[in-house]
């Protein structure tokens, strides 16, 4: 059922997510917001060169948070359901195992029998 669940989950998250993307999620150095910001560079050669290398650096790194936010969007809700139920179904079989006083009582016993002085 989990799986069932976060695959649902996963496919209409991702086709939200990746299927309606415009051309503003995704900059890069051809895109036409960056073209517009980089014919605003001016002065020197050097000026010219760092002011553009700025605003592709930044128009990168924008569209990978952007990207990775996403992603995290698509992948961690099913991740984190996953976990708790595993984590509940374990605390579910660990109770119904013996209780502490039985394996206690176990040991005890068994501690006895390996320090009775045989060997």
């Amino acid at each position: 059922m989990v799986t069932g669940v976060s695959l649902i989950w996963m496919a209409w998250a991702g086709w939200d997510q990746f299927g309606n993307l415009s051309e503003s999620d995704i900059e890069n150095h051809s895109s036409g917001s960056v073209q517009e910001r980089l014919k605003d560079c001016s002065g020197s050669y050097k000026q010219r060169y760092e002011c553009k290398e700025n605003i592709v650096i930044k128009s990168t790194n924008s569209t990978f948070y952007a990207m990775f936010g996403r992603l995290a969007i698509v992948v961690v809700p099913p991740m984190l359901l996953a976990t708790a139920l595993h984590m509940m179904t374990r605390r579910r079989d660990d109770d119904d195992g013996p209780s502490d006083d039985l394996l206690q009582e176990h040991h005890r016993r068994h501690k006895r029998r390996r320090t009775s002085g045989h060997f």
